[in-house]
């Protein structure tokens, strides 16, 4: 959904890739998905050898529905920031995701 917003083509590999699926792990994904009518295969049209995945309105719907409520207090939160601060927190964050990841490890 979120390249579907963001105008960005997505294949059954890329989805895989994404995922970390094999490609018979993506197209049960995919098939499944596709069953329920939350995507839809398509030929591209520039190239009709690839098949890219369309989210299909449902499938918005029910993201919005479910994640709606969790995503608006963190974006209202958000606002709360100035770029600086938002770009400080981008790098800190991860930072300390690495640091934790790490110390798991040991």
């Amino acid at each position: 959904m979120d390249a579907a917003r963001a105008g960005r083509v997505v294949t059954p590999g890329r989805l895989g890739g994404a995922l970390r699926l094999n490609s018979a792990g993506t197209t049960g994904l995919v098939d499944r998905l596709e069953r329920l009518g939350l995507i839809r295969r398509e030929r591209d049209p520039g190239d009709r050898r690839k098949v890219r995945l369309v989210v299909e309105e449902r499938a918005m719907e029910l993201g919005q529905a479910f994640f709606g409520p969790l995503i608006a207090g963190p974006v209202g939160a958000m606002g709360r920031f100035d770029a600086a601060e938002l770009a400080t927190a981008r790098c800190f964050l991860p930072a300390m995701t690495e640091v934790v990841a790490a110390a798991r490890e040991e």
